[in-house]
């Protein structure tokens, strides 16, 4: 992390004032960026161009993750299918109740299951909830009353990944038959 204006008015990018420790203020660089950034002559990366860099990147990101809009309930399930058998699949391979995991209970499938529900399933469960988020109108109520208790499973998932939560709520069976009925509806 990096600060456009320095902390100190001496620092690169300095002002009298100081620069914030705040979210406004600041810019993720890997160490050699940083320190060259940093150690370059003044005005080579002025705060507007650090700035500029930031906004770029937050909208790369904000465009990269932004749930589509369907047009049709089957097209938006059959997306949410493929999600949902991407998750099935890791946690079946490596999650606390797969084989791997019973028959070897002191080996290092833990360690690939939490690289499994950080770089699989969390980022699978947000793109979920944000495809239910911006299509909610194509649910009955029913059906959406469903999808918000997998809303609910996965937010408690993923806090769960980074501190123990009790009585976290599990998979929620029902919003997957939803999503099984939805996708093979021709």
């Amino acid at each position: 992390m990096a600060h456009v204006i320095a902390q100190s008015p001496d620092g690169p990018r300095g002002a009298p004032e100081g620069g914030a420790d705040a979210y406004e203020n600041l810019i993720l660089l890997c160490p050699t960026h940083h320190t060259e950034i940093d150690k370059a002559p003044a005005g080579t990366f002025p705060p507007e161009t650090l700035l500029n860099w930031k906004r770029q990147h937050e909208a790369q990101i904000r465009n990269a993750i932004s749930a589509p809009a369907f047009t049709n309930l089957r097209e938006m399930a059959c997306q949410l299918k493929k999600l949902l058998i991407e998750n099935h699949a890791a946690w079946s391979s490596y999650g606390p109740d797969s084989q791997a995991a019973k028959d070897n209970p002191l080996g290092n499938v833990y360690q690939i299951w939490v690289l499994r529900k950080l770089d699989t399933i969390v980022p699978n469960n947000r793109r979920i909830n944000e495809i239910i988020r911006r299509n909610s109108s194509l649910f009955d109520a029913d059906q959406y009353a469903k999808a918000c208790l997998f809303i609910e499973h996965a937010e408690a998932f993923e806090r769960n990944c980074y501190e123990r939560i009790e009585n976290a709520p599990q998979f929620p069976r029902q919003f997957d038959e939803v999503i099984n009925a939805c996708c093979s509806v021709q």
